[in-house]
């Protein structure tokens, strides 16, 4: 029988004679090279300053949700360092840790060790090589930012990139912290979709869009809305419905190939089954029960509409106590599935007032509803609360980008209220209200006269581009969407 570390050894020679042979099939289909995300060319930046002796960028940390497109970076990455950058096939090993651990109990530190003593005779501090090391499902080892610490501190010559579960973003090791890239990948907005589908780039709308939410002034939005709308206009491959399907069943790359609405709506209720099944006790140990408990939480809000439920009830729908349902919900938001927004108002409000909780895209709760029969299926309340969703989501990946600060809420007044308020720090607060239909603007006006606004913005079909009419900056869902 062969010794473990033998077996280990194996299996990095394996990959590494592997990897370069299956990067085509991997990369591209019917011989057209898969689209690139915009992160790539950022870590390709990092990688250039690296093989420049520069070794200030050379450990990125890539979190995100299962199908966003992670492995496919990586791969892609590989191949640029082999064919772009003449790095020999031995000096950069790609391991999927998951199923390295199938075949045989190991940590990073020591595959890492055995790789170096294998291929170069050699040891962290010993290596004279650049070498890349790209290690997908890391959270797995759970000193993974230990490991990455070290390989920091004792070799000048490895490049290392960490991806997997959303769990890497809870990682607390402030000496790594100071020393990585994170960049978390998180599900296509339009903008994003466009650009994997069909190679179209819509330049700067999406941050003249976030200029125009804070600052209300509209010109550079409508005039970047116009050149994209006319650049899709021209594109003979893109579809007229593109929008609604991407709406209802997209922003994970990895469905771009799904022929039915059934296979794409079965594969990510299995993506967030494997969630909760895998991510969410990688976090922390959680029990088969809790894990069903999980599942029939997502299945619940499914079903609702956001904000109609209270810790209380679904406990009692769970026939569990409320600490319990707590436990689940901070483990849910963790792995990234769900997120909230908290009540408007001083701290005695938020304790008394439910949090509201929303799906990470809008298509996640669709494909749930699909499986558990929502009554309101096709109706207009029904693609109002999709259309919800998508607003919050994009809201909340906003608000997680590097140099990105403000906090979003929801209007707990009874009535008259709007669906959120976002606010920078202690600047003036920023009402926006959410219709599928054709929205009158007399719950906006409201808000502004209430919290003393500046402008207030109505996401609707009220109109066919962005328009701001008085103190009412309106904006068609679609062009929200490339936020």
């Amino acid at each position: 029988m062969l010794e473990r570390q033998e077996l280990i050894s194996n299996f990095i020679r394996n990959e590494l004679n592997d990897v370069p042979n299956i990067l085509n099939r991997e990369l591209s289909k019917n011989n057209k090279k898969f689209n690139t995300r915009d992160e790539l060319d950022e870590i390709k930046g990092y990688v250039n300053t690296f093989l420049n002796e520069d070794t200030s960028n050379k450990i990125v940390v890539l979190p995100g949700l299962r199908g966003v497109g992670k492995t496919t970076l990586i791969l892609q990455l590989y191949e640029y360092l082999l064919k772009e950058k003449n790095i020999p096939p031995r000096n950069v090993l790609y391991v999927s840790f998951d199923d390295l651990n199938d075949f045989v109990e190991c940590n990073i530190r020591e595959m890492v060790e055995i790789y170096l003593k294998d291929m170069f005779n050699a040891n962290l501090r010993t290596l004279n090589e650049k070498v890349f090391i790209f290690i997908d499902e890391s959270q797995i080892d759970k000193k993974w930012a230990k490991t990455g610490k070290i390989i920091y501190d004792k070799s000048y010559n490895i490049f290392i990139i960490f991806t997997g579960s959303s769990a890497l973003h809870l990682e607390q090791n402030n000496d790594l912290a100071r020393r990585m890239r994170k960049k978390s990948l998180t599900p296509l907005n339009y903008t994003q979709h466009l650009k994997l589908k069909y190679d179209l780039n819509v330049g700067t709308l999406s941050n003249d869009l976030g200029d125009m939410i804070f600052t209300g002034n509209i010109d550079s939005a409508v005039k970047s809305e116009f050149e994209a709308n006319n650049l899709l206009t021209n594109c003979l491959d893109y579809s007229s419905n593109d929008w609604d399907e991407y709406f209802k069943f997209g922003a994970f790359p990895i469905l771009f190939d799904k022929k039915t609405h059934r296979e794409i709506c079965e594969d990510l209720v299995e993506i967030t089954e494997r969630v909760i099944t895998k991510d969410m006790s990688q976090i922390k140990e959680i029990s088969s029960s809790n894990q069903s408990n999980a599942k029939r939480i997502l299945r619940y809000f499914a079903l609702q509409q956001p904000g109609e439920l209270t810790q209380a009830n679904l406990a009692n729908y769970l026939k569990t106590s409320t600490a319990n349902v707590n436990k689940i919900l901070d483990l849910l938001e963790k792995t990234h599935l769900i997120f909230h927004c908290e009540p408007y108002g001083g701290s005695a409000k938020r304790v008394k007032k439910s949090w509201k909780y929303y799906f990470a895209t809008p298509s996640i709760r669709h494909a749930l509803s699909r499986k558990v029969g929502n009554p309101l299926l096709g109706s207009d309340d029904y693609e109002g609360l999709l259309l919800e969703n998508l607003i919050a989501s994009n809201l909340f990946n906003l608000s997680n980008k590097e140099f990105t600060n403000f906090t979003i809420y929801y209007d707990a007044n009874k009535k008259t209220n709007v669906d959120f308020l976002i606010q920078r720090e202690s600047e003036n607060i920023i009402p926006i209200e959410v219709g599928r239909g054709k929205k009158k603007k007399s719950q906006i006006k409201h808000a502004i006269n209430r919290y003393d606004c500046e402008y207030g913005i109505v996401v609707a079909n009220n109109t066919k581009a962005i328009e701001k009419r008085g103190e009412v900056i309106y904006i068609p869902p679609k062009t929200f969407s490339f936020l």
